[in-house]
């Protein structure tokens, strides 16, 4: 997956299944019907994808259909693998996700109140009144202004510059709170996969 996330799916337990496809078959023949099941398999991802990341976070599923690339498949020597690349920036507080908390004005640097987003569905997340990741300033809203509703922090103890507060990418939901729900299913439909091509090649 895109930016160095990867999300393993554990498929020993097909490992009977491929030693019967290799006493059936040549070592190319094997790769090559591998090959088709792990097309079919990173083909059929975007669709799950677009069905469980929903469940958790607050996030459309034509927005993950967007974010999902082609599936590139290799097949080799070593065995065949599926990467599947999922691309876009981290979703901004109050634009990307929904946010509540703020004020007008200079009021929105002065007063004290809490920004919560609305990121997964289990509950609103609450800010750090100091956002230690970024300069260790407070979040901010100004509401009404040019900003749009988007949460800002200084990045340091000046007026200036302030820098967008960001949350989570659709490419990092899989390897979080989706992981075990994504890995479940991308698991289930590879092994419907084998079964299908099994009884279609060596008759069960």
């Amino acid at each position: 997956m895109a930016g160095g996330i990867y999300l393993d799916i554990d498929a020993s337990e097909l490992d009977a299944q491929i030693d019967r496809l290799k006493s059936a078959l040549t070592p190319a023949r094997v790769n090559q019907v591998m090959y088709g099941i792990f097309q079919r398999t990173g083909g059929h991802v975007r669709k799950i994808l677009k069905e469980d990341l929903p469940k958790q976070y607050y996030i459309k599923p034509g927005e993950v259909g967007k974010a999902v690339g082609r599936a590139t498949v290799t097949s080799g020597a070593g065995g065949t693998g599926c990467v599947i690349p999922i691309s876009g920036p981290r979703k901004s507080i109050g634009g990307g996700f929904g946010a509540s908390g703020g004020a007008h004005g200079w009021a929105s640097l002065r007063r004290r109140y809490r920004v919560k987003a609305r990121i997964v569905k289990s509950g609103q997340s609450t800010l750090p009144q100091q956002m230690d990741s970024y300069g260790g300033q407070a979040p901010f809203r100004n509401l009404g202004s040019k900003l749009g509703g988007l949460t800002f922090t200084r990045a340091g103890k000046g007026r200036f510059p302030i820098l967008k507060v960001v949350g989570i990418s659709v490419a990092q939901m899989p390897t979080n709170r989706s992981k075990s729900e994504v890995q479940a299913d991308i698991k289930a439909y590879l092994e419907k996969r084998m079964e299908h091509e099994l009884q279609r090649l060596i008759g069960g």
